[in-house]
């Protein structure tokens, strides 16, 4: 009974290994696919070197052979046909194997830039609601990460080239076996004749390599369990440790907040535990791989000692000559290394394939936007109506609503303000207007048409926006301000001079050409306030019937924000602007202004309008107002 119920635990056991196995192979057979793509001949390099390496082994153990037979048989012509022969084909596969050493060279290149290549197209092509999703960029950073420190495509690569390689080890190691089983002794009835029988030798090669390879699976099993239970915890300190090496000790920015604030002592406390941690991981990584390479070596040299054993029987039997004595048990030894190095690719390609799953896992992770399919209308006219009905929206991951119920037009070519306190929901609004977030409740359409039905990239061409929180790129100016765009040095400086940027950009090095921030190729810093009109400079190349201006001010000092209202008109002629700010001042500018407060639209008028109706709008007027009072 007790036997019985043993059973079935043991097929299931081994179930769960062959699904393990199909599951590891088939992520395997995945990345290979994407190799593929990236650089078609990568694979057949590996095939190629797999074969000259196997084929110099095998053609060396049986040139070498001969030469002896030849040797001690007095025939010197043969002898020296076999050396010769040994050399040159030793010379011949040394050059196949360099012209492919330096093919793959270049091909690894290819992949290892291809993966993160791979990484960010993805990246560019997923929505900004899934990008902003936390696990998604944890799983980019995993994804890089792992690459970085496991090998990446190469590594899976590398590892199925170290497969194949003992898979032909082996195959050419037991036909050399079979044929050394098989070879009859000389007359005899001694116990080496009986053993140097076929049959016998047969029975003899199975029992010990049955024996080698089940202790070789069963010891193998149980480091793959301890190693997955070390990796599972590695990359979540490996990614801490990057952060406070990359995003802050290398952060230029961080320098300065570091020394006010004498932050030292609490980052350095901070780097040492995750060191700690890394440390520790790395120590025990290296105290199982000593401990596997041991057990390794152990088996290995078992099955080495009996196979010099089996051959030094067969050769005293007078089954096989000395020569051919050095070719067997070569070709023995080898099967037992390929076993060996099968064993361990084996695992090498899980180790792989387990922490390429996250990068498996974010190519195929899908956008959370609907796919529209209609084209958006190329109106002349530039008359476009935009309309919120009944709009509610909460962030993914949180049940609080930013929006609550909003129901607003915005009609074109007007120059409207977005106001209220921080918080009340502006900047979600213009997230949502341009499509970067989908309502969670209600619909906005554009020209009565469901904003989701248009195709997303030709939607968005509507808009130009300058957010508070813009980034520059450390390219030239030119290329910041182009973006995806056509360059037109006219238009250039025109965008320039209608943003107030025009005099700064003038006096740099190499004015639109210079590059903006310091790195290794050079490059200027500029403020704040000089940024921020590069990217209202950018607003405007764009050319969009929308123009978005979240705080443009912000960082600008009093005499540049009083040009850039003085020239608003001019700035966004034509257009339809929307504009937040805090500097009720702004406003004046504005033939429309809505009032936000906790996610709701409260007041919609002109600046006197508001004034009079003495509600939010007058009371944070009036408050910003007493500030400049005489």
């Amino acid at each position: 009974m007790e036997r019985q119920n043993k059973r079935p635990k043991r097929q299931r056991h081994r179930m769960e290994q062959i699904r393990d196995a199909a599951g590891i192979h088939g992520k395997g057979l995945e990345l290979l696919k994407i190799i593929h793509r990236i650089d078609s001949s990568a694979i057949p390099l590996q095939l190629m070197d797999a074969v000259i390496q196997v084929t110099h082994i095998y053609l060396g153990l049986f040139f070498t052979a001969r030469l002896i037979d030849s040797l001690l048989e007095a025939a010197f012509r043969r002898a020296f046909f076999c050396a010769g022969a040994l050399i040159l084909t030793a010379l011949l596969l040394e050059m196949a194997g360099l012209l492919v050493a330096g093919a793959q060279e270049k091909s690894w290149n290819r992949l290892f830039t291809g993966l993160y290549m791979l990484i960010r197209e993805k990246a560019f092509s997923l929505d900004y609601e899934t990008m902003e999703q936390p696990e998604v960029v944890d799983r980019i950073a995993r994804s890089e990460r792992t690459a970085a420190m496991y090998g990446g495509l190469n590594g899976i690569l590398g590892a199925y080239k170290e497969m194949l390689e003992s898979l032909l080890t082996i195959g050419m190691a037991v036909g050399l076996t079979a044929a050394l089983c098989f070879a009859p002794p000389a007359a005899g009835d001694g116990l080496l004749a009986m053993a140097a029988r076929p049959a016998v030798s047969v029975a003899i090669v199975l029992v010990f390599t049955c024996v080698a390879f089940v202790v070789y699976g069963k010891g193998n099993r149980g480091f793959n369990r301890r190693h997955e239970v070390i990796f599972s915890s590695h990359t979540d300190v490996e990614i801490k440790l990057g952060y406070m090496t990359n995003n802050i000790l290398k952060d230029s920015k961080t320098a300065k907040v570091i020394r006010i604030y004498d932050m030292k002592e609490m980052l350095m406390a901070n780097f040492r535990e995750f060191n700690e941690v890394s440390t520790s991981f790395f120590k025990r990584w290296n105290i199982l791989d000593r401990q596997a390479g041991l057990f390794r070596n152990t088996v290995n040299g078992f099955f080495v000692v009996c196979a010099y054993l089996f051959v030094a029987v067969k050769a005293l039997a007078g089954a096989i000559t000395i020569g051919t004595f050095t070719q067997y048990a070569g070709a023995l030894t080898k099967m037992a290394g390929g076993f060996r190095d099968l064993v361990e690719s084996n695992v090498l390609l899980r180790r792989n394939c387990t922490y390429m799953e996250d990068f498996l896992n974010f190519l195929h992770l899908e956008s959370s936007h609907v796919a529209g399919s209609i084209p958006v209308e190329k109106r002349l006219d530039g008359e476009y109506e935009i309309e919120f009905k009944d709009v509610s929206f909460h962030y993914p991951g949180s049940e609080e609503l930013v929006l609550k119920h909003v129901n607003c037009k915005l009609t074109t070519k007007n120059k409207m303000a977005l106001v209220g306190r921080n918080g009340a929901g502006k900047t979600t609004f213009i997230k949502l207007l341009c499509r970067l977030y989908e309502p969670t409740e209600g619909s906005i359409t554009l020209n009565g048409v469901d904003i989701r039905k248009y195709k997303e990239e030709e939607y968005r061409e509507l808009f130009s926006v300058v957010f508070q929180d813009f980034k520059l790129f450390a390219f030239p100016v030119w290329s910041n301000l182009v973006a995806g765009y056509e360059r037109e040095d006219g238009k250039l400086r025109d965008c320039l001079e209608r943003a107030g940027a025009a005099e700064f950009v003038g006096e740099l090095p190499q004015g639109v050409d210079t590059l903006l921030y310091r790195t290794k190729d050079g490059g200027v810093e500029i403020s704040g306030g000089e940024a921020q009109k590069l990217a209202l400079a950018r607003a405007l190349y764009k050319d969009a019937p929308f123009v978005v201006l979240d705080e443009p001010t912000a960082a600008l000092d009093p005499i540049s924000e009083a040009q850039v209202y003085a020239g608003f008109d001019e700035m966004v002629k034509e257009k339809t602007s929307v504009y937040i700010s805090h500097r009720m001042s702004s406003c004046r500018f504005c033939d429309d202004i809505i009032v936000f407060d906790q996610g709701r639209i409260i007041e919609r008028g002109s600046h006197e309008e508001l004034l009079g109706r003495q509600g939010q709008y007058a009371q944070m007027w009036n408050a910003q107002a007493k500030y400049y009072a005489d």
